[in-house]
């Protein structure tokens, strides 16, 4: 068996015993003296338990044990924020980008509105205790929400509108599947490109007037979560 193998199998061992979700390893310099390996050898041994789940890198904090994937429930309220701190978990949202477009014919069809339809478009990296683990791609009907792109700053976007709007949204429907990052979206995840990322695309209404309001496009890092349907939100 490979060392690196051998150091992955004996370091997993360790963490189940020895650490808690959300507790940190020790540096790469500590632990690949512990074992008398390179840093790199660690690496690659460190590298198994993040493709296994057990293990989230986090820039510039460290390498944080999460044990088990996040159940993340697709309800009919798709409030990301607000599902995880359900679970007890720190969730934060930044805003990358802000733009006013027209839906082009591709868009419109996925949105289930009119093709030039004004739509405000707003891309959101979404974390966990600081560390990106989901990119948001929300694209909202404009004459439904005046003045949005300068109301969104940060946090849960569905709440601000329920709260500064006075509507309530519902998942109407979501299509999964999954695919490999780009480079820029692993760049903004902080991880390998032969990552699978779990893609949901889902189309929001209106409650009460059943008025098409937003289409979304999710990519969650597959080695953090895993999806659970629940059909009757």
């Amino acid at each position: 068996m490979a060392i690196y193998l051998e150091v992955a199998e004996a370091l997993e061992s360790d963490i189940r015993n020895h650490f808690d979700s959300g507790q940190f390893l020790p540096s790469e310099m500590a632990l690949a003296e512990r074992f008398s390996i390179n840093r790199h050898t660690l690496r690659r041994a460190v590298d198994e338990l993040v493709s296994a789940g057990l293990l989230l890198r986090q820039h510039g904090k460290g390498t944080m044990v999460v044990d088990n994937k996040i159940e993340y429930s697709l309800r009919s309220k798709g409030r990301f924020t607000e599902s995880l701190e359900d679970i007890g978990l720190q969730a934060s949202c930044e805003v990358s980008s802000i733009r006013e477009i027209a839906a082009d014919f591709k868009l419109a069809k996925r949105m289930w509105v009119e093709p030039g339809t004004a739509v405000t478009h707003i891309e959101t990296v979404r974390c966990i205790e600081q560390a990106p683990v989901c990119l948001i791609s929300h694209y909202l009907v404009s004459s439904l929400l005046p003045g949005i792109a300068q109301k969104f700053k940060a946090g849960s976007l569905h709440q601000l509108i329920e709260t500064q709007y006075q509507k309530k949204i519902r998942r109407d429907q979501s299509l999964m599947g999954a695919r490999l990052p780009t480079r820029a979206e692993a760049l903004q995840l902080q991880c390998s490109r032969s990552l699978p990322l779990i893609i949901v695309r889902s189309n929001n209404r209106l409650r009460g007037s059943n008025e098409v309001i937003e289409y979304s496009v999710s990519r969650s890092r597959s080695d953090v979560f895993e999806m659970k349907i629940n059909p009757e939100d």
